[in-house]
Formats: structure tokens, C-alpha cells, sequence
């Protein structure tokens, strides 16, 4: 019985210095970024105006379709309480020394403006930050091919 114990408790040791830990707050490094979106479009939520602080429930809810080429097609809610923008908004993406980054292409303010963000896991939504660590937007699922226009 002993042995069988001892046994037990070698393999559950070994297992354990095996698998990786998880941490619940942890940055996607690029490979995991372009793995994510590559192909797929991710649904969240961004600050209406970047000085609000309450993204969650001052937020604009949309759509992105992130191509495998490196282009994007964005939509907003224009119905949901934030009144977002219904009007598409295109541009590019790529990934940066494991940060997310994105230029408008006919966005009226931010047009060829390049914003780049590190993407953090937080439960089951993964939030974008800027390089002041402020929390910009928030992508809660990512699907798979959902083209947008």
C-alpha cells in the first residue's frame, strides 16, 4: 500500500512541474494575438471618448473582422445605448514586438493614426491597453470568420 502512495504522490509531483501554470491576467504574446483574430471577428467594447473611465457602461459595442491579409471591417452598435457609429470603419492590423496595433483608413479623427495595444486575458474577455495602461477596449468573444460588409 506503501508503495502505491509513494507512487501517487512521484507522478502528481512530476505532473505538476509538467503543465504550465495559468495565470488569470496574462498578456498575449503575438503568435497568440495573430492566432486569435487572424481570420475571425471579435465582438467587445471601446471607450466612447478616451476621457471616460467607465468603458463597461459608457462603451460602444461593435464588430471587427480582422482578414488574414492584414485588413479590417468595423462596425458599431447604433441602437445599443451608447450610440455608436452603424457606418463601417476599415483599415489595417498587424502585431508588433506582442502588441496589437491598427490604423484607420476613413475614420474622420483617426485616420492614418497607427494605436497599438497590449492585449491582456482577464477572465473570459481579453482588454487592449494603451502604453499608459489605460483600458481602451475590450474584446469579449472572438468567432470564427463573420465577414462584416
Amino acid at each position: 500500500m506503501s508503495k502505491l502512495v509513494t507512487t501517487f504522490m512521484v507522478a502528481a509531483v512530476a505532473l505538476s512541474l509538467t503543465v504550465p501554470a495559468v495565470r488569470a491576467d496574462a498578456s498575449l504574446s503575438g503568435k497568440e494575438i495573430k492566432q486569435m483574430i487572424s481570420g475571425n471577428t471579435a465582438t467587445g467594447e471601446r471607450m466612447k471618448r478616451a476621457h471616460e473611465k467607465e468603458y463597461l457602461s459608457k462603451g460602444v459595442i461593435f464588430k471587427t473582422y480582422f482578414k488574414a491579409n492584414g485588413q479590417f471591417a468595423e462596425k458599431g452598435d447604433a441602437f445599443g445605448p451608447a450610440r455608436g457609429s452603424s457606418f463601417p470603419k476599415h483599415g489595417t492590423w498587424r502585431v508588433k514586438k506582442n502588441k496589437f496595433c491598427f490604423t484607420y483608413s476613413d475614420s474622420i479623427r483617426n485616420k492614418g493614426k497607427t494605436m497599438c495595444s497590449k492585449v491582456t486575458r482577464k477572465g473570459g474577455a481579453y482588454e487592449l491597453t494603451d502604453g499608459k495602461g489605460r483600458v481602451r477596449r475590450v474584446w469579449k468573444k472572438s468567432s470564427p470568420a463573420i465577414p462584416i460588409i
